[in-house]
């Protein structure tokens, strides 16, 4: 499959990657010549355009990872050298209604998160009506990033609130378990450790067959045990609450 990036910034660079990396040729062009240049150093025979016709001539894909407002003008500037192709967008926000009434015949949106840098990603693909094959082919191309689901367009904010701004969610109780255990007597730099490990812990023993976040805390809670006040009192501080209202926040415009 013949793909053009447009766009080699913190989403874009990575998916230019996955895809070379699964054997597609990819052509790539960034408004900054030297990010799209460093990015082909690494990935023999990925080609670096001068321009977006130039990067997109003959191309059956063209993912356009630029800024919302930039989308439809790209996306047109594509479809005038190649008419076909199918068209990805990467903004939030801009529907496969306003893609396709743009001219897109094929017409998707993904959502990755930052983590497809390090292969442990997850993305959300939705598309529109006859494009199904460009969809699984694009989600079997993304495959070396992590996790790739497809969804209807209706979930496709909910679930790049869970999972894109999901991200910065965790971090930021890596930071607060961190400040917490700094306050206990912990060093920085092991306090981070340690709440990471435990992270993927977690992740590990939510990703075993029929396993349920709440099993697996009863498993680890002890009636009267530290775990449980220690719950207890994130409750009554509101830490779930706090999840909901931030994921609803997410989703709204």
């Amino acid at each position: 499959m013949n793909i053009a990036v447009i766009g080699t910034g913190h989403m874009g660079g990575p998916i230019a990657h996955a895809l070379w990396q699964a054997g597609c040729t990819v052509a790539v062009h960034n408004r900054t010549a030297a990010r799209a240049v460093a990015l082909a150093a690494g990935c023999p025979g990925m080609r670096v355009a001068d321009n977006i016709p130039e990067a997109v001539r003959g191309t059956d894909m063209v993912v356009l990872a630029v800024k919302p407002h930039q989308i439809i003008s790209v996306m047109r500037q594509a479809l005038a050298v190649a008419p076909k192709a199918a068209m990805v967008s990467l903004a939030p926000g801009i529907t496969l209604e306003q893609l396709e009434m743009s001219g897109a015949l094929h017409a998707l949106r993904l959502m990755p998160n930052v983590a497809i840098a390090c292969g442990e990603g997850m993305s959300f693909i939705c598309h529109g009506a006859g494009s199904e094959d460009a969809a699984a082919e694009l989600k079997k191309a993304l495959a070396p990033t992590g996790e790739v689901a497809i969804v209807e367009e209706r979930l496709f904010e909910p679930a790049m609130a869970v999972a894109s701004c999901g991200i910065a969610f965790a971090l930021r109780y890596v930071r607060a378990a961190t400040e917490g255990a700094v306050a206990l007597g912990l060093a920085p730099d092991q306090a981070t450790a340690y709440v990471a490990r435990t992270l993927r812990g977690a992740a590990a023993m939510l990703e075993a067959p029929d396993a349920h976040p709440e099993a697996l805390i009863d498993s680890v809670t002890t009636p009267g045990g530290a775990t449980i006040r220690g719950l207890l009192a994130m409750e009554q501080a509101g830490f779930s609450a706090a999840v909901a209202a931030g994921l609803s926040a997410c989703c709204k415009r």
